[in-house]
């Protein structure tokens, strides 16, 4: 394994397999300098996950499924995801979902910003959650 410290907030870590092709790199992204976010941001060829809770980022999905777990994230994804999971509370996300895509929201008062060209299959429950479509793709 290998670690990769950027100047700006993020770590990476990936193993060597990723440098012989042998499998996609996961991406571990966390702050070095915390704004007071704790846990880790994940992401592979197929998955995104943002997990503890503090997150201030904008990431790419880039058609990957997103899982976004804890609290108080601020979380806007670029490109269009596959699906996207938000578990927890107070997490406030916008993102483009695939036509066919899912979307599920589970826990309290999140604010959920989707637009799609299509209609998403959705699961939603909690309370207090803002879910709504802003527009499409």
């Amino acid at each position: 394994m290998w670690r990769l410290t950027l100047p700006y907030f993020r770590t990476m870590i990936f193993s060597a397999a990723a440098f012989v092709g042998c499998v996609a790199p996961a991406v571990t992204l966390s702050a070095t300098r915390s704004q007071d976010a704790v846990g880790a941001i994940e992401i592979d060829a197929q998955h995104i996950e943002v997990s503890g809770n503090g997150h201030k980022r904008t990431i790419k999905c880039d058609g990957r499924r997103v899982d976004i777990l804890g609290s108080d994230h601020v979380i806007t994804l670029t490109g269009t995801c596959a699906a996207l999971d938000v578990s927890g509370n107070n997490n406030v996300v916008t993102v483009s979902i695939a036509p066919k895509g899912v979307l599920v929201v589970a826990g309290s008062d999140h604010k959920i910003r989707w637009r799609s060209t299509g209609a998403p299959r959705m699961d939603l429950s909690g309370v207090g959650n803002d879910v709504r479509r802003v527009g499409a793709n």
